[in-house]
């Protein structure tokens, strides 16, 4: 194989290859590269080349294979092309070559010559965002990330040979890129070390949005360095800091700095800090300095979500919990970030049990038409919900993606389509946020779930403070029966709860009075109950409180408004409102196909004339079904209504659009609402599906007739055929009144049904109407 034979005989001895020159000067032949080379040394005072090549590259091809190797090549080609520009201050094109197996060289036209120093921290910063931009790939192709060795060397203009400049440059840059790893490192510590001393870092937000309502959650921490700079990239920043051993330092300074420079406008907005699971074990960290740092900013751990990220393993999960508890006892929340593109997305979740899941822009980007993607979200969406979580997306660029997601469930988003990261805070672009709120008002299940926060029925809590004896809680529940619960405060704010049945467990052991009557209740309470916002709707509270511990699962729920106590809500009442809530919707929807009913009908078509966004109504009838309804009975009349029903829904489902909506105004009359160029599609597929399908419904005989003799109305017997269906198509261009609209379908349908067999037609008598 020429990749594993090229491998072995230059990768295995440099003396070798030295002797064998003339090798190295015929794979060169036949390309551009020389003539370019050349071309540079005329034009600019200096050419500069870079040598890159994959450490142990032998061992990808032995393990995974020519092709996986080949794989690993084109993506370290392709990555040289596209990052190499970023670090090289070149006067014109930079070419890339992949000179054999995995060696590749870099020339670059300089107008003046770089000292060594400046060439070292060049050549560094670039391995370090190299390796980092193919971490991902990599992993997926060999389960393991690579490093690379970089070197450089200066070919002056004014050589006679350029084979011979070449070639000696080459074999210098090789002896940098070998031998002098550290020497480099050492060239950009000084000048990391400046910027981590003098706090030299910038802080950028980005904002956090709920894709349900537009409010900001809150905001992202991300680390930029000095503009100019080799460190300016938070990729160089932080792998180098990781290889350094400066990665707590680093972490500690962006902590400072971000927390300090956190403009809480709102305090229930939340700050996401990125934090390497190595630092929640550093001994700095645990100290409590970012308590003091919350405290000088005015903020409190409740505003803190510490973002674990997932491309880095996490080897000791028992510690790593009996840490995080320790912070969660204090307020602070916890996300899995890059969920789906690390090492092990799905056990870190499952052994962290965050409150937040951050999906990793891979499975975000073009989800709109990818439905494997779609499936995958969804998945996650019902799973967060079990486990009393939210899912964040991050890279959403398109209003397409966000379209997708919010229509999957996706519980908040994060991208460039809702805000660029920005100092000071940004908020959400008008654009996005309008689409959030256009989408929303279409959407009649998320009407009851605004409609009912849990702060409307939330009740007075009996409260105590943390220094409040045992024996006194224990006499204020035994004088009142009603009291099962009282909440701890600090001031105002909920630190704790402590539960009848938990009081009663405690001093029920046999020396439980003696060791806890005096105590302070502070020593026995819950340090972690359920604490909620007012504005959080009860349906999500439901979830969060149904997978608390066993132990728990009753308990007191804590509502806050604005980190301040604002009462409880027992689970008893918490599930009687839902109960009550879902009677009131199911009002709404028809009791035999579920579908929404007249109500919703209603207020759908209203949103869309106050948006005055055009679309198309098309009126569904079935033809002939009382007749069918009489011969067959009811029971296969209800039958035949939800195979129209489930019929429809799947027809708009594949070929309408994510905000279609469907209705059952009632008996056999339907309704959709769609996009015009989609409106005919739709009604081509369903009379096909529908004339083949309804066939089904007739006895044998029936069938092979066509129809059937029966009584019309009049009391005549007459021949019926076979149901078929009547679809009428108005088009709405914005500016339409519900008469109007209403008045054109009636028109429409009589004339639909005046003709045989299933048919679609569209108004188009006026132009002005039906065009947008």
């Amino acid at each position: 194989m020429f990749l594993n034979k090229l491998t072995g005989q230059f990768k295995s001895s440099m003396r070798r290859f030295i002797k064998r020159k003339s090798l190295f000067l015929y794979l060169l032949e036949g390309s551009s590269f020389l003539e370019k080379l050349v071309e540079m040394m005329t034009r600019g005072s200096s050419v500069l080349l870079l040598y890159v090549d994959i450490a142990d590259f032998h061992q990808v091809m032995q393990l995974h294979g020519e092709t996986a190797a080949k794989r690993v090549l084109n993506i370290l080609l392709s990555a040289l092309g596209e990052r190499a520009g970023e670090f090289i201050n070149c006067s014109g094109e930079i070419i890339v070559e992949n000179l054999w197996g995995d060696d590749f060289l870099v020339l670059c036209r300089q107008e003046k010559t770089l000292p060594p120093e400046q060439l070292n921290k060049m050549a560094t910063a670039m391995r370090i965002a190299l390796e980092e931009a193919l971490k991902t790939e990599l992993i997926k192709i060999t389960g393991n990330t690579v490093k690379l060795h970089v070197g450089y060397s200066t070919i002056t203009r004014g050589l006679k040979n350029p084979e011979q400049a070449l070639y000696t440059a080459l074999k210098e840059a090789q002896k940098v890129a070998k031998g002098a790893w550290d020497q480099q490192m050492v060239h950009l510590l000084g000048e990391f070390n400046d910027l981590l001393e003098n706090k030299k870092f910038r802080i950028i937000y980005q904002p956090i949005v709920s894709l349900q309502t537009g409010e900001i959650l809150g905001w992202e921490a991300l680390t930029r360095g000095p503009e100019n700079s080799y460190f300016l990239s938070p990729a160089v920043i932080f792998n180098y800091a990781e290889e350094a051993g400066l990665l707590f330092p680093l972490e500690k300074v962006c902590r400072e700095l971000a927390i300090k420079n956190f403009d809480l406008v709102d305090s229930s907005k939340k700050l996401f800090l990125n934090i390497h699971p190595q630092t929640i074990n550093d001994p700095q960290f645990v100290k409590g300095e970012t308590i003091k740092m919350l405290k000088d900013s005015h903020l409190s751990p409740h505003n803190l979500v510490f973002e674990i990220t997932e491309r880095q393993g996490i080897h000791d999960f028992h510690q790593f919990n009996k840490t995080l508890a320790h912070y969660r006892n204090q307020g602070y929340r916890v996300a899995v970030d890059d969920a789906g593109a690390g090492f092990s997305s799905l056990q870190a979740i499952a052994e962290v049990r965050p409150e937040y899941i951050k999906i990793d822009h891979s499975l975000v980007k073009d989800i709109n038409s990818n439905r494997v993607k779609q499936a995958l979200l969804e998945t996650f969406v019902t799973f967060a919900q079990k486990i009393g979580c939210s899912i964040i997306a991050e890279g959403i660029e398109t209003e397409a993606e966000l379209t997708t997601l919010r229509s999957i469930g996706v519980h908040y988003g994060q991208g460039y389509f809702l805000a660029r990261p920005a100092s000071p805070m940004p908020s959400v672009r008008t654009e996005a946020l309008n689409k959030i709120l256009s989408l929303a008002s279409r959407n009649p299940t998320d009407v009851w779930q605004k409609a009912f926060p849990i702060g409307e029925i939330t009740e007075p809590a009996v409260q105590v403070t943390t220094d409040t004896p045992v024996r006194r809680l224990k006499e204020m529940m035994d004088s009142n029966d009603m009291v099962n619960g009282v909440v701890v405060l600090e001031g105002n704010r909920p630190v704790g709860l402590l539960m009848r049945h938990h009081l009663d467990r405690y001093l029920g052991t046999q020396y439980g009075v003696a060791l806890y009557f005096e105590r302070p209740v502070s020593m026995i309470m819950d340090a972690d109950p359920l604490i909620v916002d007012t504005s959080l709707p009860i349906e999500q509270v439901s979830q969060l409180s149904m997978n608390r511990d066993k132990l728990k699962l009753y308990d007191y729920i804590v509502v806050t408004r604005d980190n301040q106590l604002h009462g409880v809500v027992s689970v008893q009442t918490l599930l009687d409102t839902m109960t009550k809530i879902r009677m009131e919707v199911a009002k709404g929807a028809n009791p035999l196909t579920g579908l929404p009913g007249n109500l919703t009908i209603e207020r759908e078509i209203n949103n869309r004339l106050t948006e005055k966004s055009p679309f198309a109504c098309i009126y569904v009838d079935l033809d002939n079904f009382k007749s069918y309804n009489d011969r067959y009975g009811f029971e296969n009349g209800d039958r035949l209504i939800l195979l129209a029903a489930r019929l429809l829904t799947g027809v708009v489902r594949k070929y309408g659009g994510s905000l279609d909506f469907v209705g059952h105004i009632g008996g056999d009359d339907f309704i959709v609402l769609t996009h015009k160029e989609k409106a005919e599609e739709i009604c081509r597929r369903y009379i096909r599906y529908f004339d083949r399908l309804v066939k089904n419904l007739y006895s044998t005989e029936d069938k092979n007739l066509g129809g059937f003799y029966g009584i019309n109305r009049q009391g005549q017997e007459i021949w019926f055929p076979l149901v078929s269906v009547s679809m009428a198509i108005v088009d709405c261009a914005g500016h339409c009144s519900p008469e109007q609209l209403a008045e054109t379908t009636a028109q429409l349908k009589h004339y639909a049904k005046s003709k045989s067999g299933s048919i679609y037609v569209r108004d188009r008598r006026q132009p002005s109407r039906t065009h947008a």
